[in-house]
């Protein structure tokens, strides 16, 4: 398998949980409600809702899996990054931890660890799909997620969808804080160019803490695609596309948003 199939510059602060952590999980309660929301609408899985086990590949610091075991959910999550996984696992207690498995491995290999047929709802959000950086790492993780999905079990991918020619240069900032330590992230995204499909991201760190400031920058690679080449992925993978919709829950149809979300489900 290629190891250029998935992005390995990641952004450094990703090897910094504490920072990721301060800067994302503000918002993540209303965005579990959506995901909840998402499942009674269009799951078809047969397993009783309050037994349904999610899943989030590329789980991060554990966010949205701390706010899924409040809410009572069975789920597990994986991330290779063993810092991530370290930080999410210290933030579980014992109790929390016999209801999330936590597992270190990247979203082309996962379903061994995960189990055959094992999960009713999986999600991932934030473009974090955009890291597989070729057709191959995308089919073949589409195919291993089809593997430990339940029929008629749900897979919600957020991403951002291109126009090729008709995009500038865009910027998102982030801010968060807790305790003494205050984070601000400025993200520029740079057209992609459509033969080779990559868009280069910039990410801009300031860390303010009571010892001083710091500043870390780094840039990282995301595959594109515009919204033909999304549906041609689809339509080869074992998923039937459902709905588009905004990060609110609302129909979009044929409309090419900032960010969107992607409800596929496999076939019952």
């Amino acid at each position: 398998m290629n190891e250029m199939d998935v992005a390995t510059e990641q952004p450094s602060f990703y090897d910094e949980p504490l920072f990721y952590d301060i800067l994302y999980s503000p918002g993540t309660p209303e965005e579990i409600d959506l995901l909840e929301a998402l499942d009674r609408e269009y799951s078809r899985s047969s397993t009783p809702r309050a037994r349904r086990r999610w899943l989030e590949p590329a789980c991060g610091s554990g966010r949205y899996l701390r706010e899924l075991i409040r809410r009572g959910r069975s789920c597990v999550g994986f991330d290779r990054n063993s810092a991530m996984l370290d930080y999410a696992t210290s933030h579980l207690d014992a109790n929390q931890r016999r209801r999330c498995q936590l597992i270190q491995t990247d979203m082309r290999n996962f379903a061994d660890s995960v189990g055959a047929d094992s999960v009713d709802f999986a999600f991932i959000p934030v473009n974090t799909i955009r890291h597989l950086m070729s057709g191959s790492a995308i089919a073949r993780h589409l195919r291993e997620l089809a593997a430990v999905l339940r029929p008629g079990g749900l897979y919600v991918v957020g991403i951002s969808l291109s126009c090729y020619g008709e995009e500038d240069v865009a910027e998102d900032c982030w801010q968060g804080s807790r305790g003494s330590v205050r984070v601000h992230q400025t993200i520029s995204y740079i057209p992609p160019d459509p033969q080779l499909r990559r868009e280069q991201v910039i990410s801009h760190l300031r860390i303010q803490r009571p010892a001083g400031t710091v500043y870390r920058d780094s840039s990282y690679w995301l595959r594109s695609y515009d919204h033909r080449q999304w549906r041609d992925v689809i339509r080869r993978s074992p998923f039937e596309h459902v709905v588009s919709l905004d990060d609110e829950g609302r129909e979009v149809g044929e409309r090419c948003l900032d960010y969107q979300l992607e409800i596929l489900r496999l076939p019952s």
